[in-house]
């Protein structure tokens, strides 16, 4: 009942160190930009609860904020195990960020199968250092078949929306999963009824059958005297 009451979702946020990952993350918790870089020490934790309109629910967010360095590597991929969502940032401005993305997003896929992602660029307000254009990134995302989104933490432009639509695929993720299973739990009951009527009919089949065999039986001993009366 809780659970309906206030779902939970577990984000993991990757990327190369100094894409802003963590700017964008306390920025959409606290509220708060900071020009400051703190390198991540393994994985910083944030926690928040949003009412999330267009699905008409408020979602409590668990966000792990994960190290970028590879020296991190076997700690941060421990926090992969469980989660429902993934964002996975590249800088405007770092074409090394952007060209890690797909092995971002196979670390990703080995710790935690299929689950909704977002790519997103951020730091678009820097203009005039642009690396990565937005036909790469779009034709990328379009190649890992997931959403692509474009953020400036600084702006505040698009922070929230990207949260949320990541929380609207999680939703109808969980929902066509849910589907699913009705539709293999029909198919189950549907299954197991045609087997029952099978049986049934088997059943019925092996009386008709033994009748069958001995009229057949019967035909033959009356043909038999038939042809004796006759000689």
């Amino acid at each position: 009942m809780l659970e309906e009451m206030c779902p939970s979702m577990k984000i993991i946020v990757v990327g190369n160190g100094k894409v802003g990952k963590t700017t964008l993350t306390i920025k959409y918790v606290k509220g708060k930009f900071t020009t400051e870089y703190k390198k991540t020490l393994g994985v910083d934790f944030l926690n928040i609860k949003k009412y999330i309109k267009s699905i008409e629910k408020e979602i409590e967010f668990y966000i792990w904020d994960t190290a970028g360095q590879d020296y991190y590597n076997s700690i941060t991929r421990r926090y992969y195990k469980g989660a429902d969502a993934a964002l996975i940032v590249f800088a405007i401005n770092d074409k090394d960020s952007f060209d890690n993305v797909t092995q971002w997003y196979d670390k990703i896929y080995q710790e935690c199968n299929k689950i909704p992602m977002i790519l997103v660029m951020s730091k678009i307000d820097l203009k005039h250092e642009v690396a990565i254009t937005d036909n790469e990134a779009i034709d990328l995302a379009k190649k890992l078949n997931i959403t692509f989104m474009k953020v400036s933490s600084k702006d505040n432009y698009m922070v929230d929306e990207v949260f949320e639509k990541l929380a609207i695929e999680h939703y109808k993720y969980v929902e066509s999963l849910d589907n699913n299973n009705q539709v293999i739990e029909e198919d189950n009951v549907k299954e197991i009824k045609i087997k029952s009527n099978y049986l049934s009919y088997r059943g019925n089949n092996k009386n008709n059958g033994f009748q069958i065999n001995k009229d057949n039986n019967n035909e033959k001993k009356d043909n038999k005297k038939r042809k004796n009366c006759c000689k």
